[in-house]
């Protein structure tokens, strides 16, 4: 690490956004991110201290030096590469969620002329409009989509019959799924050449584009960590076995094709 840090990391996230940073009942912060974050620092050999920001507001943040590593559950994009360089460890892809009793839906073009919720300000209906020419091309019915205020509306919705699936990333999929109050009642639906879901997104740490030596460290702490199980005993923990990366390195964005 270099030495301009003093043996300390301030990290940035930004709670909740369970299950990668959130308070729990004892309004702890805890989470994949910060699980993973404190697992890095002591590899390192550095103390960690977290603050809690605005999502919105954590690039400018970082611009401004309050803080010296991003662990927000940030997808590396091309344009966020411009000020930064991602250490990525997880991946996400989309994926779709439908009643266990529907046998039906088993592919994005099986949704075509059925209704899809999707929350309020996600990225989701970007994804469908991609998955539509699909259905003109298969002489289906265009994806019927119902926006609801929330992931827990969108599950209802499913429940009572007024939907027939919902999309999301495979992370909030899989946490569903385990809810105990929604125990046997989905499945998750993915491509068949992509266990983790269409239009897979890398994510991880941030760092100031100007702080290679420092991605460098914490590139060779996460390699470590991915050795010896810790990332996959942490994914394992919060019930997203799927997540972790198949090779941790930096600045590796994905394509955003489906």
């Amino acid at each position: 690490v270099p030495a301009k840090f003093n043996g300390a990391l301030r990290f940035v996230t930004s709670a909740p956004y369970a299950p990668f940073e959130f308070y729990d009942d004892k309004g702890a912060l805890t989470g994949i991110d910060i699980d993973v974050s404190r697992a890095v620092a002591a590899k390192m050999g550095v103390a960690a201290t977290f603050e809690n920001a605005q999502f919105d507001g954590i690039i400018p943040g970082i611009q401004a030096q309050k803080y010296d590593v991003i662990a927000a559950s940030m997808g590396d994009t091309e344009e966020r590469e411009k000020v930064l360089n991602f250490i990525n460890y997880r991946t996400l892809g989309n994926v779709v969620v439908v009643p266990a009793s529907d046998k039906s839906i088993n592919d994005l073009v099986d949704l075509c002329g059925r209704t899809v919720t999707r929350q309020s300000g996600d990225v989701f209906a970007m994804f469908i409009d991609k998955v539509q020419p699909r259905c003109q091309s298969a002489g289906k019915p265009e994806i019927a989509i119902k926006t609801l205020p929330d992931s827990n509306a969108a599950l209802l919705a499913i429940k009572s019959g007024a939907a027939d699936a919902q999309i999301v990333n495979l992370s909030a999929a899989e946490s569903l799924i385990r809810a105990k109050e929604n125990a046997d009642l989905f499945r998750i639906v993915r491509p068949a050449h992509s266990p983790r879901g269409w239009r897979l997104s890398n994510g991880g740490f941030g760092v100031l584009k100007s702080e290679m030596e420092l991605a460098k460290a914490i590139e060779a702490a996460l390699k470590a960590a991915k050795a010896e199980g810790t990332l996959q005993a942490i994914a394992d923990h919060y019930g997203n076995p799927s997540i972790v990366i198949d090779d941790v390195g930096i600045n590796t964005p994905t394509s955003g094709e489906l």
